[in-house]
């Protein structure tokens, strides 16, 4: 966090927090009520003073105040890059663990011990990259027989390869302790 944040913190310990004001899309887009925020210097802000609470809620410490966020997916936006992942909002973290892809078929990896929803943009090159334990790509069958978990799917990336699990049952909010949509 800021220093700046971190003293006006220390001065004003008692701010109530924000509820309802701000999103974060699929896409990594913060909102402010209905409206897009695209200038950089507040959006560079709000991912540095990006946290998350001992309940699961995600906000934004603007000061002494923490202004709760609305997730529409998932706490982060994973991006692919030319040396692997970029995070929206950035999160210090190594190489991601495991993927997840849900029955509406959103990939999800988990980097840092948290989730973050692949972009959509990304999905139609990464699911060149899903195999089974052979290298060969899955057909209807082996996808079959990977949503019965009767048999192992992996993402295969340049930066070492993943495996690749149905997002449990819940998805993000329950499998992670992650709530979407906090309120006071």
């Amino acid at each position: 966090m800021d220093n700046s944040v971190l003293a006006a913190m220390a001065k004003w310990p008692n701010v109530p927090a924000v509820f309802g004001w701000l999103r974060l899309d699929a896409r990594g887009q913060w909102w402010l009520r209905e409206e897009r925020l695209s200038q950089p210097a507040i959006v560079e802000f709000f991912q540095r003073n990006y946290s998350r609470d001992g309940e699961g809620r995600f906000y934004v410490q603007n000061g002494p105040q923490k202004v709760y966020v609305a997730l529409d997916v998932a706490p982060f936006i994973a991006r692919r890059w030319s040396q692997g992942w970029q995070l929206v909002p950035d999160l210090d973290a190594e190489r991601p663990r495991l993927a997840y892809l849900d029955d509406d078929g959103r990939l999800f990896i988990e980097i840092g011990g948290e989730p973050a929803l692949v972009d959509d943009r990304e999905l139609l090159a990464l699911s060149e990259c899903i195999v089974t334990i052979d290298g060969a790509q899955p057909d209807e069958a082996a996808w079959a027989a990977w949503r019965r978990g009767d048999m192992r799917l992996h993402l295969n990336l340049p930066e070492g390869v993943l495996r690749l699990k149905p997002l449990p049952e819940g998805g993000v909010a329950g499998s992670y302790g992650v709530v979407l949509q906090p309120s006071a």
